[in-house]
């Protein structure tokens, strides 16, 4: 895992901006990129998730195919947290992962999780979908599941084994914005921040 600050724009780009210029224009010894064609079902379907399965493209809630020049390997995954900030879950070397970001952000807003795919040269397809991010102090595995039934009988599970902990009361409070019974499923992303899902029983 990387935590990868966002710089959308350089100094000189926002001198230039606030001067009122065009940076294009300044720097006119470079040609304009030819427009990024939208992203085909075919070449969606290359976009695979963390675990390495396949996720069909009406699993994303955008999409899109952008350049991204600089860039290393054929795949990147990361998660943007609410402030913007990207934990890089796979290394694309030290290239800029904005340009990624910045194209599904069209879209979805942070926090999200998106998956990135080479399709050639510097042209990639983007995938991203949102989910819930919250702030969960426990030190112990990387994966947790609280189930609570019937009101009252809680079971925590901490990769995937029967724990005797207490469950972290931040889990439990979202699980009971569901309903009284529920399923909560949480697996960290870096640190205290987890990534979160509900699901009312």
């Amino acid at each position: 895992m990387a935590l990868f600050r966002r710089n959308k724009e350089t100094l000189n780009e926002q001198l230039l901006r606030e001067a009122g210029l065009d940076p294009a224009q300044v720097l006119g010894d470079q040609q304009p990129l030819p427009p990024v064609p939208e992203p085909t079902p075919s070449v969606l379907a290359t976009v695979g998730v963390p675990d390495g399965s396949r996720v069909p493209p009406k699993e994303w809630d955008t999409t899109a195919a952008v350049r991204a020049p600089g860039l290393a390997g054929d795949r990147a995954v990361f998660t943007t947290l609410p402030n913007g900030d990207l934990i890089v879950d796979e290394d694309a070397g030290d290239g800029d992962l904005s340009p990624l970001a910045d194209a599904v952000e069209r879209n979805v807003t942070p926090p999200y999780r998106a998956v990135a795919t080479r399709q050639d040269g510097d042209l990639w397809a983007v995938g991203a979908r949102r989910i819930m991010v919250a702030r969960i102090p426990f030190p112990e595995g990387e994966k947790l599941e609280l189930a609570r039934r019937q009101g009252e009988h809680s079971e925590l599970r901490v990769d995937g084994e029967p724990s005797n902990a207490p469950a972290p009361l931040e889990l439990e409070r979202l699980g009971e914005g569901a309903g009284e019974d529920f399923y909560a499923e949480a697996e960290r992303i870096d640190g205290d921040l987890w990534e979160v899902k509900v699901t009312a029983l």
